[in-house]
């Protein structure tokens, strides 16, 4: 099958234009994949509002710094948990998902809201959904605030799971 130079020029601007959307797509939401970068580093994990120590974790940045890997432990007790978290281009969402070795996975959504990380997810139970919220806050000098809330009445009433204060290691 012959080309003509009509037809290679049109394949050729078709190419073009595909390659600039690309860009045009990627520049685009380049913004969102570091709105969570605040909650990178090394940190001791206080419980909010006291000097009680209760945990340990680490976040850093993977995948061509497109995602983040958290690293949790508390001091007493085994408990050890890790999360995966990452822009959605498709989807135009944050996503966790969080693994324990208490069995638990949770996998949450969402995005920033009024200067928060927010991240939500829905399970179904017995009667009604159960939903989970955590909300990510940076805070002065460099801290990072986490409280985790549960529903069990289909988010009419809220349950403060965990409220945590992240202070780096630096």
């Amino acid at each position: 099958m012959f080309m003509t130079i009509k037809n290679i020029l049109t394949f050729l601007s078709f190419l073009l234009f595909l390659q600039m959307q690309g860009q045009q797509s990627n520049e685009n939401h380049e913004k969102y994949h570091h709105q969570f970068d605040f909650w990178l580093g090394d940190w001791e994990v206080y419980k909010y509002g006291t000097d009680t120590l209760i945990g340990k974790s680490s976040i850093v940045s993977i995948v061509d710094s497109l995602g983040l890997l958290e690293n949790y432990s508390v001091l007493k007790g085994g408990f050890q948990g890790k999360s995966l978290n990452m822009y959605n281009r498709s989807k135009k969402r944050w996503e966790q998902y969080w693994i324990d070795n208490s069995g638990l996975t949770l996998f949450l959504s969402g995005g920033w809201l009024d200067g928060k990380m927010v991240l939500t997810d829905a399970q179904e139970g017995k009667d009604q959904k159960i939903y989970n919220q955590i909300t990510w806050e940076q805070g002065k000098q460099g801290t990072v605030r986490q409280i985790w809330q549960m529903s069990k009445d289909g988010g009419e009433t809220w349950t403060e799971l965990f409220d945590g204060e992240y202070r780096s290691l630096k």
